[in-house]
C-alpha cells in the first residue's frame, strides 16, 4: 500500500528544524505532499495518508473523502523498526491530550508509546485521553459558571476570537491543572495555548527529532 506524508504547515512554521528533519526522514520512504488544503498530487485510491496535525486530518477527510486511509504519524513511527528515538532519560512530563483526538484513541496510545521509547516518564492529569476538554485557543469545555457564561457569549466561535485577557485566563486555568511543569503536546493549538499562559510545552515531534533542549 502506498503511503504519503502530509506535513503540518503550522508545525513547520513553529518548529522549522524538527519539521525539516522528519520531512527528510520520510522523503526517503514515500512522497511528501504540500499543504493539505491545496496540494495537487495525483493519489492512488486506498493509499495511506500520514498526518501530524488534527487540522490536516480534518481537511483531508473533507477534501478527499474515501481516497485515503488516515494514520497518525506517531502511530506509524512507533512501528517503524528503523526510526532512531532520542533518549531523554530522567525527563518527566505531563501529556496534554487534544480534545480533537477524542475519537482517535490510537493517537493517545501512540503518544505514550513514543514517550516510553524515549524514556520519558509520564505523570497523567485527570482530564486525559478521551476525557480531554482542551484544544488550546480553539476549544475548551470549562466547568465553572464564569467560564460557561463566557463561552455562551462567544457561541460558535473559537477562543481565539475572545478578548486577549479572557483567552489568557482560560489558558492559565489549564496550565494550573498540570501535575508537572512540562507538558508534552501533539497539537499546534494546544502548544500555543499553553505557551500563551506562560506554561512550558514541547511538541512531541520536537522530542522525537531531538530538537528539544532541556
Amino acid at each position: 500500500m502506498n503511503e504519503i506524508y502530509f506535513p503540518s504547515c503550522n508545525f513547520t512554521k513553529a518548529s522549522p528544524e524538527a519539521a525539516k528533519r522528519i520531512r527528510a526522514y520520510l522523503k526517503q520512504r514515500m512522497p511528501v505532499a504540500g499543504c493539505c488544503r491545496i496540494d495537487k498530487l495525483a493519489y492512488t485510491k486506498g493509499s495511506t495518508a500520514l498526518y501530524l496535525c488534527q487540522a490536516c486530518r480534518e481537511t483531508i477527510e473533507k477534501r478527499m473523502p474515501n481516497t485515503f486511509t488516515l494514520q497518525n504519524l506517531f502511530a506509524y513511527l512507533v512501528e517503524d523498526p528503523d526510526f532512531a528515538w532520542p533518549d531523554y532519560s530522567g525527563l518527566t512530563a505531563t501529556v496534554q491530550d487534544c480534545w480533537r483526538d477524542r475519537r482517535h484513541p490510537e493517537v493517545f496510545a501512540a503518544v505514550r508509546m513514543a514517550l516510553e521509547k524515549m524514556h520519558v516518564s509520564v505523570t497523567e492529569m485527570k482530564e486525559n485521553r478521551e476525557r480531554s476538554v482542551y484544544c488550546g485557543t480553539l476549544h475548551f469545555e470549562p466547568k465553572d459558571p464564569e467560564n460557561i457564561a463566557l463561552l455562551a457569549e462567544w457561541e460558535d466561535q473559537s477562543i481565539s476570537h475572545m478578548p486577549r485577557e479572557s483567552q489568557f485566563r482560560l489558558m492559565r486555568e489549564q496550565v494550573e491543572k498540570f501535575p508537572c511543569q512540562l507538558a508534552v503536546t501533539c497539537c499546534n493549538r494546544c502548544t500555543d495555548g499553553i505557551e500563551m499562559a506562560g506554561g512550558k510545552a514541547v511538541h512531541l515531534m520536537e522530542l522525537a527529532m531531538g530538537t528539544y533542549d532541556r
